[in-house]
């Protein structure tokens, strides 16, 4: 009995400390803000990105309407910020905690572009993510993907959020994400262009050859038959033999 009563003690005595301990913490001004930013380059060599901290910092100041080098860890709402940076054009997710030493840490998860779309004669344009979200380009930063063109006398199609919310618009963006997923392709087609018809014409990094991708459907078999061209075609005819490669018909390789 004697036993059980001094490990209540003891307990009771734990959480005494621990609330104690988490007053007085809670009492404490923030040690300092850590921000960490996870690159939309998706590579680990290249550090940049869309965002900013200084840019980061502003939307907490600014939208959260919070100084977080004036203030003590009560008075901290996380939530608050999280909801503050999450409304910037891109950021995909965003987690703030302060952890036991006071430093107020930030994560940001930017959107992951797949394609930017061109302009015909403008410099404006936006960035595709594969969930269908247009994104602006950024001063800061230029991802290396697809461009895409369309040859409509009306070029804003692709840089209406409706469109992409369309068979046709999901269409494309699988056609586009089946590209990106494989790396040979990622690296060797460069720019789609959508004709009048909606039929997709491809450019090279290597060689001069037109490519006629057809629709945006059956891409991964499209894909499969335009290797086998590059693996079996170019080794014995080289690369200048041939301007125009289509595989937009099932089960067919043209060349001219």
């Amino acid at each position: 009995m004697k036993i059980s009563v001094k490990i209540i003690l003891f307990v009771l005595t734990i959480f005494v400390i621990i609330a104690a301990t988490e007053v007085y913490q809670r009492g404490q001004m923030i040690k300092s803000v850590h921000i960490l930013v996870k690159n939309a380059a998706q590579n680990p060599q290249d550090t940049s990105h869309f965002l900013t901290e200084t840019e980061i910092l502003k939307l907490v100041r600014q939208d959260a309407n919070t100084d977080i080098n004036n203030l003590k860890i009560k008075e901290i709402d996380t939530k608050k910020i999280e909801n503050s940076i999450k409304t910037n054009n891109f950021v995909a997710t965003c987690q703030v905690a302060i952890d036991s030493k006071g430093v107020l840490r930030i994560e940001v998860e930017e959107l992951k572009p797949l394609a930017r779309i061109l302009r015909k004669n403008s410099a404006k344009g936006a960035y595709i993510t594969e969930t269908g979200t247009l994104i602006p380009l950024s001063s800061n930063f230029t991802a290396r993907v697809m461009l895409l063109s369309s040859r409509k006398s009306n070029d804003l199609e692709l840089l209406d959020t409706a469109f992409w919310k369309t068979p046709d618009g999901k269409l494309f963006i699988k056609a586009l994400k089946e590209i990106d997923k494989q790396p040979f392709w990622k690296a060797q087609l460069t720019e789609l262009e959508r004709d009048k018809k909606g039929n997709l014409i491809a450019y090279p990094q290597v060689g001069e050859q037109r490519i006629e991708l057809g629709n945006p459907q059956n891409m991964e078999d499209k894909l499969i038959r335009l290797k086998a061209f590059y693996d079996k075609v170019i080794p014995i005819k080289g690369w200048g033999s041939y301007q125009l490669v289509s595989v937009r018909y099932d089960n067919q390789i043209v060349c001219k």
